[in-house]
């Protein structure tokens, strides 16, 4: 697989995981590499070509907690990888 065909794959296998274990988030596209996760009045920024997250300071703290384990996701799936 070339790189960019690698981070094709996680964005992918990293949407399918937000659908099946976090249906509350909507995933809206800024078209400029990044990505929003939201619900409600909570956002967290996914950085599609460095595949990290950041979320907002006032977001909920269900948000908080949500944010840290779709991070421990993304950090596994990146790992197939090894990039």
């Amino acid at each position: 697989m070339t790189k960019k065909q690698i981070h094709k794959e996680i964005r992918k296998q990293f949407y399918e995981v937000i659908n099946e274990k976090f249906p509350q988030y909507d995933i809206d596209s800024d078209g400029f590499g990044r990505v929003q996760l939201v619900d409600g009045r909570n956002a967290i920024e996914y950085h599609m070509s460095r595949h990290t997250l950041c979320g907002y300071s006032d977001n909920s703290k269900q948000c908080h907690d949500d944010e840290l384990e779709m991070e421990e996701l993304l950090n596994e799936i990146v790992k197939q990888y090894n990039i």
